[in-house]
C-alpha cells in the first residue's frame, strides 16, 4: 500500500513530460490493479462480513438502492449509506434525507472534514459521480484503503470518450454493465480495455421488475391516459451537448395540458439541473411560477425525486433526455423523442441507436399533438419491436436479477 501511495505522488507531482506522464499513468494503474486490487479483493472475499459503503448525493442518480437492499438481507454484507456533502441550492440533500427517512434507511451525513477511512472503514465503496475528481489530491475518499465499484446512473448509450476516460472507470475494481454490446463499445475507449467491466445487468432494472409499485399520480375523478414530459437541462448553446427543446415547447406543453385536461394526466419530470439554469436565464420568480403551474392544475403534477414508480404507472413519455432513451423501455410503453437536430444520434453507440430508433419522433408541435392523439386512441405500431429489444438487451443475464449477479461477482462466484 505504501508503494502505491508513492507512485500516486510521483504520478501527480514529479513528472513533467507529456510522454512520461502517459507512461506513468499506465504504469500506475497497471501496478494498482495487479498488486493492490488483486491482494485487496482476495482479502475481502475471505472475510465473513464485508462492509460496503454507498456514497450518494442526489436521489435522482442513486441507482443502487436495490443493491443496497439485496446486501442488507445477505449474510455476508454490511451495507451503509453516506450522504456526500454537496451544494444544496436545489434541495438535493433535503429531498434525499426525506426519502431515506421515509424508507427508514439509516444513513451517515459525513462532514467534509471527516474521512470515510477514519469514520467507517469500508471494504468496498460504491460511488455515484463518475465525472468527479475521485483521485484529486485533497479528496476525502483518498487513498487506497477500500475497493471502488461502480454502477452507472444511466444505461451506456453514448459513444464518446468523455464518458469513459474518467478516473473512476480505471480506479474501480469492478464496473457493472447491462449487456455485452455496451461493454464491447466501451472497451475501445477505456485505457484498460474494460478488463474491470462485468456484464451483470443494472440494479435499476431490478426496480422495474419488482411487482410492488406505488401509484404517485394525482387522483382523478375518472381514468385518463398518463403522459410524462421529461425535458433535459441543456438549454444553452454554450453547453457541450445541447439536447434540450424546453425553450421551444414550454408554453406549448402547458397549452396541451389544458387542451386535453379531460382525457390526459400530465406529469412534468424535468432534469434536476433545469430549474437552476432557468433561474439564471429567466430569473427565479418566473421559473418558480412556471413550475408552480404544473403543480396546481387538476390534471398535472411536478415530479422531482424518485421516478421509477411514475414510469411504471404511466402510459407514455415525451422527452429529450439521453438517459431515458433506453431506461423508459423498461415499461414497454411508447415514447416520443423531441429531436433538436438531425444529428442527434451521431454520438450514440449501437445500443443507444437501437433504443432511439424505437421512439416516435417529434420535430415540431404538430408531431407532439399527433402523438398525444395516438396515445389517447391506444395505437402503438412499435410495441412488438420494443418487447424484443427489452428481452434481448435490457433484462439481466443468466436468468437472474442484476443484484444477484453483482453480489456473486464481488464474491468471486460469478461464472
Amino acid at each position: 500500500m505504501g508503494k502505491v501511495s508513492l507512485l500516486y505522488k510521483i504520478r501527480y507531482s514529479l513528472l513533467k513530460s507529456q510522454r512520461l506522464r502517459a507512461f506513468a499513468y499506465k504504469l500506475f494503474y497497471s501496478i494498482y490493479r495487479r498488486l493492490w486490487v488483486t491482494c485487496k479483493s482476495y482479502y475481502i472475499r475471505k472475510k465473513n462480513e464485508i462492509k460496503v459503503l454507498f456514497v450518494i448525493s442526489e436521489l435522482s442518480i442513486w441507482k443502487t438502492e436495490e443493491l443496497y437492499l439485496a446486501m442488507l438481507s445477505h449474510p455476508r454484507f454490511l451495507p451503509e449509506i453516506v450522504l456526500e456533502p454537496v451544494s444544496d441550492k436545489q434541495g438535493y440533500e433535503e429531498r434525499l434525507i426525506n426519502y431515506l427517512k421515509e424508507k427508514d434507511y439509516p444513513y451517515i451525513l459525513l462532514d467534509s472534514k471527516e474521512t470515510i477511512k477514519e469514520t467507517i472503514h469500508p471494504d468496498i465503496i460504491f460511488y455515484q459521480r463518475p465525472y468527479g475528481t475521485v483521485l484529486k489530491k485533497n479528496d476525502y475518499y483518498r487513498n487506497f484503503y477500500a475497493l471502488f465499484c461502480y454502477v452507472n446512473y444511466a444505461f451506456h448509450s453514448i459513444d464518446d470518450d468523455f464518458c469513459h476516460i474518467v478516473p473512476l472507470n480505471n480506479l474501480a475494481w469492478q464496473n457493472y454493465y447491462e449487456n455485452e454490446l455496451a461493454k464491447k463499445h466501451v472497451a475501445k475507449f477505456m485505457p484498460n480495455k474494460a478488463i474491470n467491466c462485468v456484464v451483470t445487468g443494472l440494479p435499476m432494472t431490478d426496480s422495474y421488475l419488482k411487482s410492488n409499485t406505488n401509484d404517485p399520480w394525482k387522483p382523478q375523478k375518472y381514468k385518463k391516459k398518463r403522459i410524462i414530459w421529461a425535458p433535459h437541462h441543456t438549454i444553452s448553446n454554450q453547453e457541450w451537448i445541447n439536447y434540450s427543446t424546453f425553450l421551444d415547447y414550454y408554453d406549448f406543453m402547458l397549452e396541451i395540458a389544458k387542451k386535453y385536461a379531460d382525457k390526459v394526466q400530465f406529469a412534468f419530470k424535468p432534469h434536476p439541473s433545469l430549474k437552476w439554469k432557468l433561474d439564471m436565464i429567466w430569473g427565479k420568480e418566473r421559473a418558480d411560477d412556471y413550475y408552480r403551474q404544473w403543480e396546481i392544475m387538476d390534471n398535472t403534477q411536478y415530479e422531482a425525486g424518485n421516478y421509477i414508480d411514475l414510469f411504471k404507472t404511466s402510459d407514455a413519455l415525451i422527452h429529450d433526455c439521453g438517459s431515458f432513451t433506453i431506461e423508459y423501455h423498461h415499461t414497454l410503453m411508447p415514447a416520443i423523442y423531441l429531436v433538436k437536430n438531425a444529428n442527434h444520434a451521431n454520438n450514440m453507440n449501437e445500443f443507444g441507436k437501437m433504443a432511439f430508433n424505437l421512439h416516435y419522433k417529434a420535430f415540431n408541435k404538430g408531431d407532439i399533438t399527433n402523438y398525444i392523439e395516438m396515445i389517447i386512441q391506444g395505437k402503438d405500431t412499435m410495441k412488438n419491436e420494443r418487447l424484443a429489444f427489452y428481452e434481448k438487451y435490457i433484462l439481466p443475464p443468466k436468468n437472474k436479477n442484476a443484484c444477484s449477479n453483482i453480489i456473486q461477482s464481488i464474491l468471486g462466484q460469478y461464472l
